[in-house]
């Protein structure tokens, strides 16, 4: 079993801007939590349906055990900041060294196998950082989307009924479709 958690959490304003936000929401002054609200609600969902971090920050991902290829679960990853796991004696261990990183799958060293962790849940933690520095320009059909699922939450609608066209601008192209 793999978990995700931030070790930072959204900057919705960064991500989508307010100029761009008045232009296409035009909120009153008497909602601007709401759309707080809304907006960090879309950031999210979009990040969730992904597995893409909107901006570069840090994720603590935790795995019952070592696996040949570990898929670290956000997008695009842009280093490794730590491994650790419980060796057999169950005691925390650096994984310094042990480890490689292609694309997003933490894999062991050149020559090297993982070692053997304790039998326990969450026996090893991977801390590393994933994310876009620019999601305007690296990555605009994820910052549309959100954009166009804020502006659909701010008219009534419900994350129930998500909007054809924010599925459409991510699945394409953000999502890898999951197979058996």
């Amino acid at each position: 079993m793999v978990t995700i958690k931030p070790a930072a959490p959204l900057n919705g304003p960064v991500l989508l801007p307010d100029a761009l936000v008045d232009q296409y929401v035009k909120p009153g002054a008497d909602q601007l939590l709401l759309l707080a609200a809304f907006r960090l609600t879309a950031l999210g969902w979009v990040e969730n349906h992904t597995a893409h971090s909107l901006m570069r920050r840090r994720w603590v991902a935790t795995f019952d055990g070592f696996d040949d290829v570990m898929r670290l679960p956000r997008d695009p990853v842009r280093s490794i900041v730590s491994l650790a796991y419980f060796d057999q004696a169950d005691a925390l261990t650096s994984g310094d060294g042990l480890w490689r990183v292609v694309g997003s799958q933490l894999l062991p060293a050149v020559g090297a196998t993982w070692p053997v962790t304790a039998d326990r849940s969450s026996a090893v933690q991977v801390t590393f950082e994933a994310g876009y520095d620019d999601v305007a320009t690296e990555a605009p059909a994820l910052q549309i989307a959100a954009l166009l699922l804020m502006k659909h939450l701010f008219d009534g609608g419900s994350i129930e009924d998500v909007p054809a066209t924010v599925t459409l601008l991510l699945d394409a192209q953000y999502r890898t479709p999951v197979i058996g």
